[in-house]
């Protein structure tokens, strides 16, 4: 058995999706289990994209037996959850499932009474078993030369592949075969004659990606619930695509094209990719959250969402809309500190970093200790352009005497003359910007030290 590392014990929020995935009604599960005493607190748990959920809890009877009903199961691998938090996983397909092992050896002494599925499954993981076995008595043979050894590993690594391709071949319509098929590596082809080494690296990679999904069935949600789908899912959109705004949104709309032959996944797939972009730690990378909620969710293709929920993605977008990675900074005029309007545009300068700043924030004085810091040669013919929410002017004069510099241009938002959230997406204090001789953003929502480490970066 292996252990469950985390049982989530709660339920999945959200509003049903047009369709729903695939159910089983009146579901009647019954395991015996060898070894067990009675009165062991037994739980029923499922996958869904990367958590697990209790489903169901029941207490063993005398003899190891352990029983759950259910009005409703999803087609999935589900697990059955000791109280020491090891578990054994089977395929929940059948409305009728009975079962028989030992606690010790699970799937050595699995019988599998009523299920199809899961003879299939126990097949595969017995055979799975003695392979292991044979493998390591290989390894550990030092009657073997490394040539002899790597030649019996082989043979034992062509039984595996056939006999998953038995049981995908046997079975077509199964979970199993869906589950075993999903784990198959897409081998890219070789490369056209005549390339160079790079370019036959980047034929191979493009053709493995372009066929990375070609083992998932989405014409059924069935893997969501499983190990299976999360993982390929993130693996795709951090390994194989290239990390810049554009690549990730082609990239957005092509996962969401190929889910979208099923509601369950497609649901599943766009809430998990906008919560992964609106959390993105990657600077710029908002550009592909903004291009979501604009491209589904305002248009209408996430059925599941009330009006208050698209409401909030609105007005988080638009907040964004402003303030996108190369788009010329939006334009203020705002007092400095003798009363007169300075203009960002009018502020003649290589680099201009903007600090929006406020009076009594800890985290905005050491980050002007640290601008403060910059050497010529890294300012040489930069500014830093501060604004602070409006304060009690003498106040903010001391923190300007103290903390800045003086060919600094320090500015106040009176009577929020500039809307700092709107134009500017300004959530919290300090925020930065680094902008270019023409006062496009180059960087955005960063740290001094990262503007710092650019700047020098160039020189």
């Amino acid at each position: 058995m292996r252990i469950l590392k985390l049982i989530i014990l709660v339920f999945v929020l959200g509003i049903p999706s047009k369709t729903s995935a695939q159910e089983i009604y009146n579901a009647d599960y019954s395991f015996t289990i060898e070894g067990l005493p009675a009165g062991e607190n037994m739980r029923l748990a499922y996958y869904l994209g990367d958590k697990q959920y209790i489903k169901q809890e029941a207490t063993s009877k005398e003899g190891g037996l352990v029983t759950f009903q259910m009005d409703t199961v999803h087609i999935g691998l589900y697990m059955l959850v000791f109280p020491d938090n090891n578990y054994f996983e089977f395929v929940a397909k059948e409305p009728k499932i009975v079962m028989k092992t030992m606690k010790d050896d699970v799937i050595g002494g699995m019988q599998v009474v009523t299920s199809e599925e899961n003879k299939q499954l126990f097949e595969y993981l017995k055979f799975n078993n003695q392979t292991q076995i044979e493998f390591k008595k290989i390894e550990e043979d030092t009657s073997l030369d490394d040539f002899r050894k790597l030649a019996k590993q082989d043979e034992i690594g062509t039984q595996r592949q056939a006999k998953r391709t038995e049981i995908i071949m046997k079975y077509p319509k199964s979970f199993v075969a869906q589950l075993i098929k999903s784990s198959i590596e897409y081998e890219a082809k070789e490369a056209p004659a005549g390339l160079s080494a790079e370019e036959i690296d980047a034929f191979r990679f493009y053709d493995y990606r372009k066929h990375y999904f070609d083992n998932i069935d989405f014409s059924t949600g069935d893997l969501l619930y499983s190990p299976v789908y999360h993982p390929k899912l993130m693996a795709y959109m951090d390994q194989l695509t290239l990390q810049q705004p554009d690549s990730l949104i082609a990239a957005v709309d092509y996962v969401l094209d190929k889910s979208s032959l099923n509601d369950e996944y497609f649901k599943y797939t766009l809430i998990t990719l906008l919560n992964k972009y609106a959390k993105a730690k990657m600077i710029c990378h908002d550009e592909v959250y903004l291009h979501m909620i604009d491209k589904y969710y305002l248009k209408g293709k996430a059925v599941w969402m009330d009006e208050e929920g698209l409401s909030r993605l609105r007005v988080s977008a638009d907040n964004l809309r402003n303030n996108l990675c190369g788009r010329l900074a939006v334009n203020f005029e705002l007092p400095d500190v003798n009363g007169a309007n300075q203009s960002l545009y009018a502020q003649s300068a290589d680099w201009t970093i903007l600090a929006f700043m406020k009076i009594d924030c800890i985290p905005c004085e050491k980050t002007l200790e640290e601008l403060s810091k910059m050497d010529d040669a890294v300012m040489p013919s930069n500014k830093v352009v501060t604004i602070y929410k409006q304060a009690d002017q003498a106040v903010w004069k001391g923190v300007l005497m103290s903390k800045t510099k003086s060919n600094w241009v320090n500015l106040m938002n009176s009577n929020n003359g500039l809307n700092e959230l709107r134009d500017y997406n300004v959530q919290s204090y300090p925020t930065l910007y680094l902008l270019d001789k023409e006062k496009r953003i180059v960087l955005k929502r960063v740290s001094a030290s990262q503007i710092i480490e650019y700047l020098s970066s160039l020189n």
